[in-house]
């Protein structure tokens, strides 16, 4: 597989190469703290990323790493995996905090939906905690319509599901 490019990232599918950059992510408490998964240590972000890694050997799909173009900084993840609660194929997006606020995510999302789209993986789905408004906004503003909300071991859930586009 190879890159995407959007107007000022780069999303290439997550390597070995990444590992310090996705460890700085994971254990960063603005970012892993808001993920299902929490803050990871070393040995998790290593088990984490070598699942992504299988999922793309095994599937053709995955999580992308993002970073700037204009720098090459590392911005994030986005991409596609199979929810472990049964939802099916979801978007999973992370940003770094220093990068926030510059509309990176909702830029690497659409890419993921064209990706998506073009894997011929429909009605993706996405899930964040209920008290994401950030992303919950992100989702909607992205076409995404709520499907369910679930009640989980560390709270609510909010589950999302691509809207179908209208037969013509």
């Amino acid at each position: 597989m190879s890159a995407r490019l959007t107007a000022r990232l780069i999303l290439t599918p997550v390597g070995e190469s990444d590992f310090a950059d996705l460890c700085a992510l994971t254990a960063h408490p603005e970012v892993g703290g808001k993920l299902k998964h929490g803050v990871l240590t070393h040995e998790q972000t290593r088990a984490q990323l070598d699942d992504y890694r299988e999922t793309w050997a095994r599937e053709g799909w995955g999580v992308f790493v993002l970073r700037r173009r204009d720098s090459g900084a590392f911005v994030g993840i986005a991409g596609l995996w199979d929810h472990d609660a049964g939802i099916g194929v979801a978007m999973r997006y992370a940003v770094m905090p220093e990068q926030r606020g510059a509309g990176f995510t909702k830029e690497a999302a659409k890419s993921i939906l064209e990706f998506a789209q073009e894997q011929n993986i429909h009605a993706v789905m996405a899930v964040t905690r209920d008290n994401n408004l950030v992303s919950q906004r992100i989702l909607v503003d992205l076409g995404f319509q709520l499907r369910e909300i679930r009640e989980v071991a560390h709270g609510r859930l909010v589950v999302f599901q691509q809207a179908t586009e209208p037969s013509p």
